[in-house]
């Protein structure tokens, strides 16, 4: 379900220049139309362009993580899973890869890839078919 305000376009260029990548075409498309989704169970499925500059900002420079933490250079986090988990797509050479959704377990530090592409991962998210 649709959940906040649609982006601008300058709100989706703000974020790809303070990470110095390129969103996915998809990505960029339903962030422009909806702003935003939740999922059946209330977790943020896919964030607004505002919450994943803070978000990703967070996870990059709060010094604790980096004692705690891999470093999270290679995954762009786009939504959580609301239980301390969150959802990333795979940054390889400044490009954000519009497949392989990766799903961060905060207690273990393990980085699983859930899906093979965002669509993929949207769909069983906003259905209930994505496991929490």
């Amino acid at each position: 379900m649709a959940d906040c305000v649609s982006a601008s376009p300058a709100d989706l260029e703000r974020l790809q220049h303070t990470f110095d990548l390129i969103l996915p075409e998809n990505l960029k498309l339903l962030l422009l139309e909806v702003g935003g989704l939740s999922g059946v169970y209330g977790e943020r499925v896919v964030w607004a362009p505002s919450e994943m500059e803070d978000q990703n900002r967070i996870m990059r420079q709060t010094p604790e993580f980096a004692s705690l933490y891999m470093p999270f250079d290679g995954l762009f986090f786009i939504g959580d899973l609301g239980n301390g988990d969150l959802i990333g797509l795979r940054v390889l050479r400044g490009n954000v890869g519009g497949w392989n959704v990766f799903r961060w377990e905060h207690e273990t530090d393990s980085r699983l890839n859930v899906q093979l592409d965002l669509k993929g991962y949207i769909r069983a998210a906003v259905t209930g078919g994505f496991p929490a």
